[in-house]
């Protein structure tokens, strides 16, 4: 009998009993100066990065007490004037220096011919002796502004300083870029139709006398009354600051051009003539004083601030508001002004300014103190900046993983 072969069979694998695996060795328990280290890390690190992701929350607002973020939950109104002029009107870049060029013979001659709807014998006026200095000084006061007592609106006229406070009282500056625009600067502040106008939005940065009489209230009041009340209508200074403005361009393009600040500034003041008189002019009802004469008396200068918005200057971003009537009041002048387009097409400057100095009313006094507005007229409400939503994200992700790993 034959005995079959075996089966064929794969080669068998030479596999052991037993597998020993290593594992890995036990984590002994934390000590507590290891604790203590690990906790340490963290605290280091928190204390090193919550200040960081805070500066970088705050860096985009006005400041921490008045974050903008939280402008979003107040509920703005869209300005609606047309078209918003991108470009800040002062271009401080520096600009050649002249020699100071030989005046004219008489002042009065290049306005005197061309000034809208003037007699003969008042536009040809210049005040005789143009060296007479027209500061007025205040009368003696012990007491600092904030300390006097607020006068009221003159029932009658009052008496007015002799000269009146005028725009450019100290010698013109040399620093002009063409000899046409120092001719023009010479010949309209020595001409009746431009000083019998008392420009307030002039006097507020080029009288020197102007300054000075903030010390005294009584004196500014009469002065702030006068400027008011000039003898030359209302109707006939528009025209006047008008013309002025106009000629300003031609005879002073090279200033413009340069940056010349006494050039810029004034064009702005003179389109903002009509704008700055009624700002000028505000009273508040419950006191019968004029509004400015209140912010002069104020120890907190931010209501003053608000008068240089058609200036073209910024109110300072730490500025905290007073909440006063005239400062509801003067912001809604400014708006009422941008809302009328004709109106608005002079006072780029104010374009450039309302939005940040509404911000700041808005965010001290409440949304009813100033109406929002956004630059392009779009209708959006003004949004919190996005540095703000991002350094909160970075600031959760930060403390998560700090706090939470081992």
């Amino acid at each position: 009998m034959l005995t079959p072969p075996p089966s064929p069979r794969y080669p068998s694998k030479n596999v052991p009993d037993h597998v020993d695996i290593a594992l890995p060795p036990a984590t002994p328990p934390s000590s507590p100066d290891s604790l203590k280290q690990r906790i340490g890390r963290r605290t280091k690190w928190t204390i090193m990065l919550v200040p960081m992701v805070l500066i970088l929350i705050t860096a985009s607002t006005r400041y921490l007490t008045h974050p903008a973020a939280f402008d979003m939950f107040s509920e703005p109104t869209v300005l609606d004037w047309e078209t918003f002029s991108s470009g800040s009107a002062l271009d401080w870049t520096p600009h050649k220096r002249h020699p100071l060029p030989a005046a004219a013979a008489d002042p009065s001659d290049a306005v005197a011919s061309t000034l809208p709807s003037q007699s003969a014998s008042f536009a040809s006026s210049a005040l005789q002796g143009a060296s007479v200095s027209t500061s007025a000084s205040a009368s003696p006061t012990t007491a600092p502004p904030a300390q006097q007592t607020v006068p009221t609106v003159p029932a009658s006229p009052p008496t007015l300083p002799t000269p009146f406070p005028q725009p450019f009282d100290s010698e013109l500056s040399q620093n002009f870029s063409s000899i046409s625009c120092f001719n023009f600067f010479s010949n309209m502040t020595n001409t009746l139709p431009f000083r019998e106008c008392r420009a307030f939005s002039l006097l507020l940065q080029t009288s020197a006398a102007f300054i000075e009489a903030q010390a005294d209230l009584n004196l500014l009041n009469s002065i702030v009354w006068g400027t008011c009340d000039p003898d030359t209508s209302d109707t006939q200074c528009s025209a006047n600051m008008a013309w002025f403005s106009t000629n300003l361009v031609s005879s002073c393009q090279e200033d413009l051009k340069d940056g010349n600040s006494m050039a810029v500034n004034t064009q702005i003041a003179l389109n903002a003539f009509d704008l700055m008189r009624s700002a000028g002019c505000l009273v508040d009802p419950t006191t019968n004083t004029y509004c400015y004469i209140d912010a002069a008396h104020n120890s907190n200068p931010s209501d003053t601030y608000f008068y240089s918005l058609p200036l073209g200057v910024s109110i300072p971003n730490n500025t905290i508001a007073s909440c006063s009537a005239c400062t509801k009041s003067l912001m809604t002048l400014y708006y009422s002004a941008l809302s009328n387009s004709s109106q608005a097409q002079g006072l780029t400057s104010l374009q450039d300014t309302y939005l940040s100095g509404a911000k700041i009313a808005v965010a001290d006094c409440g949304p009813a103190y100033a109406t929002l507005a956004t630059r392009s007229g779009a209708a959006r409400p003004v949004q919190a900046p996005l540095w703000s939503f991002v350094g909160s994200t970075v600031l959760v992700i930060l403390l998560s993983t700090f706090l939470y790993l081992p």
